[in-house]
């Protein structure tokens, strides 16, 4: 009896994660203080290069979901991010990968590999983040089956329309008010007021005891 119950302990202990690891992930350990930054860039290095000076400058580590033009059009910008930070897949098309076929889906994450390999001469992390967070279970299970991890957000502010930038103080006072042990959140590279907010945010966070982490703690 005693071998029956370790064995089964063992089965549980071992298989526990890979199956943790076949879901969204929108948040980390809610017990802990540990917090997650991600942003998600395309169609203008504007902001790319004054975010990656900050990270930089405070030591926060960041993973960045890269769309297919930008990974395209900004080969230093993405040589930069590969070398400080994580780039990750946000998809060649930034489409509703719902509507694709697997095979077109498979074809875009293939060519998004090959071509970040090509740029920085090393293989991506196997992060992921649908674009505009669609996704349905036959895209979920092509990307746990090729080796992903999911990354959605649970904080996000509305800051995805360079044209309409609502300012400092409202990417400040939104992000800061939303975080919570464990946050995922989720920024994009588009706007003046981002770049600008990003140093606030983290010296806030860092006075309410948040520690910024990487997304590796998931692998």
């Amino acid at each position: 009896m005693k071998k029956i119950i370790l064995f089964l302990l063992s089965i549980f202990l071992f298989s526990t994660p890979t199956v943790l690891k076949k879901q969204l992930i929108y948040s980390g350990d809610t017990n802990s203080k540990k917090i997650y930054l991600t942003f998600d860039d395309g169609y203008s290095l504007k902001n790319t290069l004054s975010i990656l000076d900050t990270l930089k400058k405070y030591d926060v580590p960041a993973t960045f979901f890269i769309e297919g033009g930008f990974l395209k059009e900004n080969p230093i910008a993405i040589k930069r991010i590969a070398e400080e930070q994580i780039l990750a897949n946000h998809t060649m098309c930034h489409c509703d990968i719902r509507k694709l076929k697997d095979d077109e889906f498979i074809n875009d994450i293939i060519e998004f590999e090959k071509l970040a390999y090509e740029i920085t001469g090393k293989k991506i992390t196997k992060f992921f983040r649908p674009p505009m967070g669609f996704i349905n279970k036959e895209k979920e299970d092509i990307l746990y089956n090729n080796g992903y991890l999911i990354f959605m957000w649970n904080v996000k502010i509305y800051d995805y329309v360079h044209t309409d930038d609502l300012g400092v103080d409202y990417a400040v006072s939104s992000i800061v008010e939303q975080v919570s042990n464990g946050s995922i959140i989720l920024m994009h590279t588009l706007t003046d007021s981002n770049s600008e907010a990003l140093p606030i945010i983290i010296e806030k966070l860092r006075e309410k005891g948040y520690v910024f982490s990487s997304l590796l703690d998931f692998k």
